[in-house]
């Protein structure tokens, strides 16, 4: 009977796991599809979202191409100059929409149609801006004969076809895509109806092997017991009057009794009356039904061991009933932490007198560790500090400007370089070292940072700069900080040049300096020089570039300027400045050579010398006065 009854369990616990792996092996089946009709669906929504950035993109691009058209064509129709309002908003809008439509449409298949709309805006955009210049420069049938020839429609139609048919291919995506959702969420209700099917089925299976396993209670009621007594830790169960009712080998071992003589005895019995006390605080807060959890030192055998302890309530019915107690011996821990405590005092001894701030970052940007210096440098307690995101403790707007590096080095990259803060109203410029922390798996657990102040040390940097590239009496940029000046203001003139803007070069020197040293001594020479610079310094824009190249040598570059004759009136606007200055109670004057250049190409030397070459000349003319020559072309003097 005992044997048939055997089989039987057997038998119709193997057939509940089968059914049970069954059920689940559907429920992994109904899950995964599932899954993977929600990752379609989610590509298909991102694509219609793309679709829906991308199509009024395209739609405003068209539109304002229209407007652009329709207000020139209005003006030159009706001479209304209300019609340029359009089209001037229009046209500046067109490069940005361009620019736009490209950044929002990424396609890889829109590539070549959208480098198509490209150069079809650009064509119009140049074919509006000549029929304009056309007609405002008095060839109105030219004007007339282009905005009616074929040629602007044909741009305008291509523009409409291509745009038309990526805006159709698209709006076509987009309704293919609505439809496919629609039929998407029909089948995903049908596989959700299936997988509460599914777990029905498995909470039955479950519930069923709940009643055959609990025939094993008692069997496994023994080989807890076995477990209890071979778990290196010591466990006992007290009753709700604080009496032992059960007490494993390990008790047994180290307190040196027989576990069963413990039975019905109180704590004094089995951890003697001096450990007892120790422990009687936490053991009454068991006593009232509490979760106990500490460390406590036990005297045994004359030594003092260490034992994390927790006592856990057991409740019958939400009647108290007694606790359980498991205590871990943690000695050997405790004289570890012990160890690491005194190794770690003596470090933060050492890194709190270092002139630099240390400091530990987790992966999840929070402070960990920093020494003193965050108390110099920030205001901010160490240890008030420990645990906060960095946000809190430097601020957003500092923690912005190292993003960068915070991402590499939590990335598992060891990042140096150098920034400005401001720390306490002192702006300090530092040196960081960001060193990733990485475990044993790969992963980065955090980042050692240290950074030290190189504040005086950038200063001296920059006064060698200073001193390098200005002039130390009139405190003007030098001669080599002119030509990096004037290389770069020829540069942005290639490009000023297409706008009609001009640049000009003033050659200036002080109208018989040398008899001013020989009559009154270099030291009135030099105070001339350095009021002659001031009254040139504020006779020019903020804009313009000044310097001083030799002696009494000085020359100013003047940009974006709208014709060539406004370097003629700064130059005479210096010369009268300079009449009235009187420096060092002198009455001096200057003489200027101008050369100005209308496109980019001008060689640096070659309009230097153009320069020199009209200053020759002002000085040719009788000083006090200037010249102005322009480069290529005829002289112009007054």
């Amino acid at each position: 009977m005992r044997a048939s009854a055997e089989q039987i369990h057997r038998s119709s616990l193997g057939r509940g796991v089968g059914l049970l792996m069954v059920a689940l092996a559907a429920m992994a089946v109904i899950v995964t599809m599932l899954a993977w009709r929600a990752r379609a669906t989610l590509e298909d929504l991102r694509r219609a979202d793309y679709i829906n950035n991308v199509l009024p993109a395209m739609t405003t691009l068209m539109e304002d191409l229209l407007n652009a058209e329709t207000g020139q064509r209005g003006y030159l129709l009706t001479q209304r100059t209300s019609y340029l309002q359009p089209y001037r908003d229009a046209m500046r809008n067109l490069d940005r929409r361009v620019e736009e439509l490209r950044e929002r449409d990424q396609d890889p298949a829109h590539a070549a149609k959208l480098a198509r709309v490209r150069e079809l805006v650009q064509l119009k955009m140049g074919e509006l801006s000549q029929t304009l210049r056309l007609h405002d420069s008095g060839r109105e049938e030219q004007a007339m004969e282009m905005i009616l020839g074929d040629q602007g429609q044909h741009h305008m139609d291509e523009l409409r076809d291509v745009l038309g048919e990526l805006t159709s291919s698209m709006r076509a995506e987009r309704a293919a895509i609505s439809a496919r959702l629609g039929v998407e969420a029909s089948h995903t209700e049908l596989l959700m109806l299936a997988g509460l099917a599914m777990l029905g089925l498995f909470t039955l299976l479950a519930t069923t092997q709940l009643v055959l396993r609990s025939r094993d209670l008692v069997r496994t009621q023994r080989r807890l017991k076995g477990i209890a007594d071979n778990v290196p830790a010591l466990i006992c169960h007290y009753d709700a009057k604080g009496l032992v009712r059960f007490a494993n080998a390990e008790v047994g071992r180290v307190f040196h009794v027989d576990p069963a003589t413990l039975d019905g005895h109180s704590l004094d019995k089995v951890r003697g009356i001096e450990n007892a006390e120790r422990m009687r605080p936490y053991f009454e807060r068991a006593l009232r039904g509490e979760a106990v959890e500490f460390d406590a030192e036990q005297v045994i055998d004359g030594e003092t061991l260490h034992f994390h302890q927790r006592f856990v309530p057991e409740l019958s019915g939400g009647r108290f009933e007694g606790f359980y107690a498991c205590s871990m011996d943690i000695t050997e821990r405790k004289r570890a932490e012990e160890r690491v405590a005194a190794s770690e005092r003596r470090m933060k001894a050492v890194t709190d007198n270092l002139p630099v701030f240390i400091a530990y970052i987790d992966a999840r940007r929070c402070l960990r560790y920093a020494n003193e210096t965050l108390r110099t440098w920030y205001g901010l307690d160490p240890q008030a500090a420990i645990g906060l995101h960095i946000d809190e403790v430097f601020g957003v707007a500092s923690t912005g400007e190292r993003s960068a590096q915070l991402a590499l080095s939590l990335g598992g990259e060891r990042v140096e370089f150098e920034v400005t803060s401001t720390m306490l109203g002192k702006q300090r410029h530092l040196r960081s070292v960001y060193v990733p922390d990485v475990g044993a798996d790969g992963r980065v657990q955090g980042i050692f940072t240290l950074s030290i102040d190189i504040t005086v040390m950038k200063q001296a940097e920059a006064q060698l700069a200073r001193l390098a590239s200005s002039d130390a009496l009139t405190g003007l940029p030098n001669r080599r900080e002119f030509d990096q000046a004037l290389g770069g203001a020829l540069t942005r003139q290639r490009r000023l040049a297409r706008e009609g803007r001009v640049m000009a070069l003033l050659f200036l020197d002080i109208d018989r300096f040398k008899s001013i040293n020989d009559t009154h001594g270099h030291g009135v020479g030099d105070t001339v020089l350095r009021e002659f610079a001031q009254v040139l310094r504020r006779a020019v824009r903020g804009s313009d570039h000044v310097a001083r190249i030799a002696g009494d040598e000085f020359v100013a570059v003047l940009e974006g300027l709208n014709r060539a004759e406004e370097a003629e009136q700064v130059a005479a606007k210096i010369v009268e400045a300079v009449r009235a200055a009187r420096p060092a109670e002198l009455a001096i004057s200057t003489s200027i050579g101008v050369a100005t250049v209308a496109d980019g190409e001008a060689p640096a030397m070659d309009l230097i010398a153009l320069a020199d070459r009209a200053l020759y000349q002002a000085k040719h003319q009788g000083r006090d006065g200037w010249a102005a020559l322009q480069w290529p072309g005829p002289d112009q003097r007054r």
